[in-house]
């Protein structure tokens, strides 16, 4: 993934950064390369010096800066070396000559030293380099970075069965918002990625949520039209569309009675008073409904109702759940008025236009961008998405995407582009499914330890993790 082809390293033709690397220059092309992915950052003043002898120490800031830039593991498989000279190795080299050391890359002299200041032979830069591709390889994932038709993309890719998967909810709720630096921080994450899109006044996400098995939030609209990032219990990932449907089954105690409710909303707050939409909150919303409910009844773990409430603010408790509508409606029937402590409720849910019902994770994001092998969308299939702004679906902009390769394989990318640029470059990447993602500023991609884009001011709703 890292080795670039005669066609890939052609884009890097441009005259560069460096004011003495002129656009001939043999070498240009690899110096814009590594300069544009942080491998290389010159001598100072605009300048690199391409002619200058290399030492020793930068010779080994260059191979630790490659590794971390394309994902290569460097092993800590030896000691570190306390070399007789290591007052002579400047700071900014320490760190880079100790990890090149303990990884067996590169090593000192031996009378105890390392001689930092020396000029490295053709020969020990041999050595060096076939080391460093024996004993450093890729890990669980790998580091993408390069020019694609022009644009310049960085991306992860891995298998995601090597990985945990979840939604991270900023400050653990529904409508939180958090830095994306203390969500990564916090869950611990390898990779992290933005996902769906949000309302920047509420920050209410927009699309369904689904993590570990547990549905965080439906948002039907625009569904089943609407792309979803999804991952079944085999750990399989591909991009659908579907709509969650909930409904609840209420027993009443002591008799063989029971009432009903059709299409229960999940997570989503009944926006004005006169809203009868009935809801279903978890703890994942909050600890409290935040609204009056004009009914409301509190199920506890094991599907009992444990409460009945009218005309009032209800806490969620930290297991069970409260379905609760805040305004009147004639076609519930006598679900809420017959309800009491003692009832049992069997809420029912299935994801309607899914191809399966075992969903362990899912985030609605999109729109779609190559489906089945092909570049995909248009102007008719964005809208019914939901996504009609041309700042989302024709203007260049900063975007992160996810895509899914034949092996099964996810790819997931940030780059400056459009979504028809976008839909080719996935598509050179191998992947057959690929989905857009939340951009802008709430764009952010963090992997080992290293932020591929980010992390941004902006805070975010939520992240989707791989641990």
């Amino acid at each position: 993934k890292t080795a670039l082809a005669g066609p890939e390293i052609k884009q890097y033709s441009f005259k560069g950064p460096f004011s003495d690397v002129p656009q001939i220059h043999w070498a240009n092309t690899y110096v814009n390369w590594a300069s544009e992915n942080g491998i290389v950052g010159g001598v100072g003043k605009g300048r690199f010096q391409p002619d200058a002898l290399l030492t020793r120490q930068d010779m080994a800031v260059m191979v630790a800066k490659f590794a971390k830039a394309t994902g290569r593991e460097m092993p800590a498989s030896s000691p570190a070396a306390s070399f007789k000279d290591r007052g002579s190795i400047s700071s900014y080299a320490a760190a880079s000559i100790t990890a090149c050391q303990r990884a067996g890359v590169i090593n000192g002299y031996g009378d105890g030293t390392f001689k930092p200041r020396n000029t490295a032979t053709r020969a020990e830069a041999a050595v060096l380099y076939a080391r460093f591709l024996e004993k450093c390889a890729f890990g669980r994932y790998e580091i993408i970075r390069k020019r694609v038709n022009g644009v310049p993309v960085s991306a992860v890719e891995f298998d995601p069965h090597d990985f945990s998967a979840q939604l991270v909810l900023a400050q653990g709720r529904v409508t939180g918002r958090e830095a994306p630096s203390s969500i990564v921080s916090r869950s611990g994450a390898a990779i992290a990625v933005n996902a769906a899109f949000f309302f920047m006044d509420s920050y209410i996400p927009i699309g369904t949520m689904v993590s570990g098995g547990k549905v965080l939030e439906v948002d039907n609209l625009f569904a089943p039209a609407k792309s979803a990032f999804m991952i079944d219990g085999a750990g399989n990932c591909s991009i659908e569309g579907f709509a969650t449907r909930h409904k609840a089954v209420l027993y009443h105690k002591g008799t063989t009675d029971f009432s009903v409710i059709e299409d229960v909303g999940f997570n989503q707050k009944p926006m004005v008073p006169d809203d009868p939409t009935r809801v279903i909150f978890t703890r994942d919303w909050g600890p409290y409904l935040t609204f009056s409910a004009r009914d409301a009844i509190v199920v506890d773990q094991y599907n009992v109702v444990t409460q009945v409430v009218h005309g009032s603010d209800v806490e969620i408790p930290y297991q069970g759940y409260v379905i609760a509508q805040r305004a009147y409606r004639a076609d519930v029937g006598d679900f809420f008025d017959r309800a009491q402590v003692g009832d049992v409720v069997d809420l029912k849910r299935e994801f309607v236009g899914a191809s399966t019902q075992d969903i362990q994770l899912s985030v609605g994001v999109g729109p779609c961008i190559v489906k089945n092998g092909q570049a995909y969308g248009n102007a008719d299939t964005f809208a019914a998405e939901g996504f009609k702004d041309p700042g989302i679906t024709v203007y260049d902009a900063r975007r992160s995407c996810i895509g899914i390769k034949a092996d099964g394989r996810v790819v997931v990318l940030t780059a400056y582009t459009n979504l028809a640029s976008l839909s080719k470059v996935m598509l050179y990447l191998g992947c057959t499914d690929a989905v857009n993602c939340d951009g802008g500023a709430s764009t952010n991609l963090y992997v080992g330890r290293q932020w591929l884009f980010g992390p941004q001011s902006r805070p975010l709703n939520h992240m989707l993790v791989f641990k």
